[in-house]
């Protein structure tokens, strides 16, 4: 159901696979990206039944539609293609029906966009319909746009240069700006190097980079600033510990601990806030983060099973206290003072700390030296 105050309809996707790839020196649109193509991955970006997708193809039609694996997409032959990707655009246009209320505008070489993106976006027009909603990464717009298909006339008719930009800049009184924890809407593939560097990107695509945890502490969770700076104490803390594992023979995933202990609070103040701020990076398209937050307070009632990464994060948060390092006998002490000293809260936090008393003594046993080496006080 939708919020009171918007209306109904559906979206369109116009996905962008009509040109000559030159500068790629390969056709970008059947790059292979995993198990499928960069189409295949832009595609499936737009997994949602509300959205229609219309793929254009132009140059090499026959061989993208012979290859696409996505069933359900409208595929669309702009035979005007040499003209640059306006045309295509307009094709697809072209192909909008009356029940579309607005259309994302998306080439294949930006392939890495995240769902969690698109849903944004989508919530954004919902509450603002007849908006060009724009997703902004710390400051910059990038793909897709959200344009409401009122606009479709206008770039129709476009005759000026500057093409879809030029359009959509003439109608600045209708911008809607909104954050997204997605670095990928600014980053398209042109050259050799840049699909390169696109595989490497794919390979860790549920880790965020730092810039992607910074915009998370700040605008989409919106953490406090003394707790954000907690948390990249904690993070410090915790690659540091990494660091130091991977020196004796271990392959632990420094990124992986580094982001998961810069949100590990991103819900702090919410019930089983640990659980809560996991569900949330899980939505945000970082579940392999999540995970290792949802278990981060109290590792999961006791389950010293877990993998490394997860004690690591959890023993970290433990040792920092605001930003400074503490003893987990001080943590501990501290959090007596906080909630009282009944018998039922002292028993509860004796028995965290011995939990992680033995998380301590477990890493320190695989490094072979105190963590006061590790972290100083």
């Amino acid at each position: 159901m939708r919020p009171a105050g918007t209306v109904s309809g559906r979206y369109a996707a116009i996905v962008l696979a009509g040109g000559l790839s030159t500068r790629m020196n390969r056709f970008k649109p059947l790059l292979p990206l995993g198990e499928a193509t960069v189409t295949d991955r832009v595609v499936s970006t737009f997994s949602s039944p509300d959205i229609d997708v219309l793929l254009v193809a132009g140059y090499r039609h026959e061989d993208t539609q012979a290859v696409v694996k996505q069933q359900g997409l409208t595929i669309v032959y702009n035979r005007d293609y040499e003209r640059g990707m306006f045309s295509s655009l307009q094709a697809g246009i072209r192909r909008l029906r009356p029940v579309h209320r607005a259309f994302f505008v998306l080439p294949v070489d930006v392939p890495l966009v995240r769902s969690s993106t698109i849903r944004r976006l989508k919530d954004a027009e919902g509450q603002s319909p007849g908006r060009i909603v724009y997703p902004v990464f710390r400051g910059r717009r990038g793909h897709p746009p959200l344009v409401p298909s009122s606009l479709a006339p206008a770039i129709l008719g476009w005759e000026k240069e500057g093409g879809l930009k030029a359009v959509l800049e003439s109608r600045a009184e209708l911008a809607l700006e909104v954050p997204v924890a997605d670095s990928f809407i600014l980053f398209d593939i042109d050259t050799p190097e840049d699909y390169q560097e696109l595989l490497e990107r794919f390979r860790r695509y549920e880790i965020p980079t730092e810039a992607e945890c910074q915009e998370i502490l700040d605008n989409i969770q919106r953490v406090a600033p003394d707790r954000a700076r907690h948390s990249w104490k904690v993070a410090e803390a915790a690659a540091a510990i990494a660091v130091a594992l991977n020196a004796t023979g271990f392959n632990i995933d420094i990124k992986l601990v580094r982001a998961a202990a810069a949100l590990h609070d991103i819900a702090k103040g919410q019930r089983k806030h640990d659980a809560a701020g996991g569900e949330a990076l899980r939505e945000l398209g970082f579940g392999r983060v999540g995970d290792i937050v949802a278990v981060h307070s109290d590792l999961a009632g006791g389950d010293t099973s877990l993998p490394l990464e997860s004690k690591i994060v959890y023993l970290a948060d433990k040792l920092i206290e605001g930003e400074k390092r503490v003893s987990l006998v001080e943590r501990y002490s501290s959090a007596n003072r906080r909630f009282g000293m009944t018998p039922e809260i002292e028993a509860a936090i004796s028995g965290r700390l011995k939990v992680a008393l033995a998380v301590k003594k477990e890493l320190e046993t695989l490094l072979g030296c105190p963590l006061d080496n590790i972290i100083p006080d």
